[in-house]
């Protein structure tokens, strides 16, 4: 038990929210929860492109899997010019994408965010005061490719089913209040974030009457519980042990100190991403990588990973684009391509330039050392 308490026992409130979000996300979506949300949207707003920026802002918290099959099917219903009605089409793939993918880097029940949170004992502040950079970029990239490679005239939303703000108020807020209090209050500890999960958990068990226990754990991921336990006992090993690792990857050429090894840790952690295509995995390699190499790392490693992800072909919301868009992969590639570089562009001028000799001289100032 003294074994499991030193490497383990601690990140049970990363557990308990990854459980309490899985069954949410299964209630809400065999109860069709949040499907009048996006009408609502289009109720309030006239223009197109405002609607799909909301639309991607509600699509980054909820907990729905395959939000970009749920934002493809509401782009899908759009109509554009005549002139050119196949072209300006293909843009739609990309937006589908780029607003259902920033949430990695901020939503705090998502795992590449919850992970490392857990790993290192950040604070949700403290993570945003280290990723704000990417987050920075991505937001006006985002909003570049929305408000000025695609026009208004060509991208017209169909009106969707408006179930009207009551069911806003009582299917969506709810999660919404308790994705706010948890940025909020979740740095104080898990005697605040546990009743705010807890309560919302009965809450939507109670609207929707799911009390079947074998309906309940259909909706639980047992496997990707038991791998983010193992990645948190690792991390927590490998810190304990961290010394011994450093010498062994030294005498394999690895060494961040030196220009070389840098660059080869990078392209190797660059390439596993890319090959294996799973946020899970992306977010596991970038704890694993920082807990070896150093937490002064995290945001770099962090970068690499994310774009290995982003980039990778076997990503499966490269191909709902393609079916729904009929959007060509030079497409794809042309505006993910920009937005990845200039996330690693972002995260080596903070990482190696700006981090590395602030955050050494103050370590405190993100609320967490680096050292």
């Amino acid at each position: 038990m003294e074994f499991l308490e030193k490497y383990y026992l601690g990140d049970e409130i990363y557990l308990f929210v990854l459980f309490t979000i899985m069954i949410v996300s299964g209630i809400a979506k065999e109860h069709n929860l949040f499907g009048g949300t996006y009408g609502w949207l289009k109720s309030k707003f006239s223009s197109n492109r405002v609607v799909i920026a909301l639309i991607s802002l509600v699509s980054g918290v909820l907990p729905l899997e395959g939000r970009s099959t749920i934002s493809a099917g509401i782009l899908d219903t759009a109509t554009v010019s005549h002139e050119k009605d196949a072209k300006a089409r293909q843009k739609l793939g990309p937006i589908d994408f780029l607003t259902t993918h920033h949430f990695y880097m901020w939503s705090p029940i998502e795992k590449p965010v919850i992970l490392p949170m857990a790993a290192f004992g950040i604070s949700y502040s403290a993570w945003l005061g280290m990723l704000w950079p990417l987050i920075l970029v991505s937001v006006l990239f985002i909003g570049y490719y929305l408000f000025f490679v695609i026009k208004e005239e060509e991208v017209n939303i169909e009106p969707q089913e408006n179930l009207g703000s009551l069911n806003f108020i009582k299917n969506v807020v709810p999660f919404l209040s308790a994705i706010l209090g948890y940025m909020i209050l979740g740095g104080e500890g898990p005697e605040l974030v546990f009743p705010i999960f807890g309560i919302l958990l009965v809450y939507y068990l109670i609207i929707t009457k799911t009390f079947s226990l074998n309906k309940i754990n259909s909706y639980i991921n047992w496997t990707t519980l038991g791998i983010i336990a193992i990645v948190f006992f690792s991390s927590g090993f490998m810190q304990e042990h961290r010394g011994w690792i450093e010498d062994a990857i030294k005498n394999w050429g690895l060494d961040t100190h030196t220009f070389k090894g840098m660059v080869t840790i990078s392209i190797l952690l660059f390439l596993a991403s890319f090959s294996m295509g799973s946020d899970g995995k992306f977010a596991a390699l970038t704890v694993l990588a920082s807990t070896v190499f150093g937490k002064e790392y995290l945001l770099w490693f962090f970068a690499l990973d994310y774009c290995g992800y982003l980039l990778t072909p076997m990503h499966e919301c490269v191909m709902i684009g393609k079916r729904y868009f009929g959007t060509t992969l030079t497409t794809y590639y042309k505006s993910l391509g920009m937005w990845a570089g200039l996330i690693l562009i972002t995260a080596a001028f903070f990482t190696f330039l700006i981090y590395s000799t602030i955050l050494r001289n103050v370590p405190l100032l993100l609320g967490v050392s680096l050292k």
